[in-house]
Order: C-alpha cells, then sequence, then structure tokens
C-alpha cells in the first residue's frame, strides 16, 4: 500500500538525513530540526521493511506528554532529551534511509525487469506478424 508515495516520501527521509549531516548544532538540536521531515512521514506509505523504524522514531520524538511549560509532546520530548538519545534517534534515520533506498532500488530493478520482459514479448510478436504478413 502506498507504493506510489515511496518516492516523496524518500524524498522526506532524505531532507532529514540532510538537517542531520549539515546542521552546525548538537545532535539533539539536529533531529529536532530534522523532525519536520520525519512527522511528514506515514508508517503505511513507506516498505513494510522501514514501518517499525518510522513508528519508532516518531515515538521518541513525542515520547514526553505535553505539561504546563511545553505545549506539545515534541517540546516536552526536545526539552527533556540528552544528546545520547537524540544520537540513537539520528542513527535510526540513517538506518531508515538505507532500509528505504533498497527497497526503492529492489522496486526499480523489478520494474526493469518487467518492462524489459514486456518489450521482448511485444518484438516477439512483431515479428510473427511480419513473418505471416509475407
Amino acid at each position: 500500500m502506498g507504493e506510489q508515495h515511496w518516492g516523496w516520501q524518500f524524498g522526506k527521509v532524505a531532507q532529514a538525513v540532510g538537517v542531520l549531516v549539515t546542521n552546525h548544532n548538537d545532535v539533539r538540536e539536529r533531529v529536532w530540526v530534522a523532525s519536520k521531515y520525519l512527522f511528514m512521514l506515514h508508517p503505511n506509505m513507506v516498505p513494510h521493511s522501514c514501518r517499525d523504524d518510522v513508528i519508532w522514531i516518531q515515538k521518541m520524538l513525542t515520547r514526553h506528554p505535553a505539561s504546563g511549560y511545553d505545549k506539545s509532546a515534541v517540546e516536552a520530548t526536545y526539552r527533556r532529551t540528552r544528546n545520547v538519545t537524540a544520537g540513537k534517534i539520528a542513527q535510526r534515520v540513517w538506518t531508515l534511509f538505507h532500509q528505504f533506498q533498497t527497497a526503492l532500488d529492489a522496486r526499480s530493478d523489478h520494474e526493469r525487469q518487467r518492462l524489459t520482459t514486456a518489450s521482448t514479448r511485444t518484438r516477439a510478436k512483431a515479428a510473427r506478424a511480419g513473418k505471416a504478413g509475407r
């Protein structure tokens, strides 16, 4: 389900990785800047092999409830998260990126093989039709 959205979803993961790699702040800050892209992901719109990672990442970004000072679970979690934990989240995003890329490559290979097979069949039919017309 949602294979037609894989390209867009992968783009969001790639943007998150870009933030994690290029942002000059500490890992905690980088993870929270990247979270805007990570919250755009929907577990049912990514490859099956990536779903657990998406769920885990989003859960880790909202694991503390909003209360008093914090307006949202994201704010509460950001305030209470240490760099070590943020590093684990960043590592999981990197894993997600590679698993997603592998799934996209496999799908592309399958599609290329399907098109090659269809093209071969079409050429064979055309050749048979050409011989029948002689």
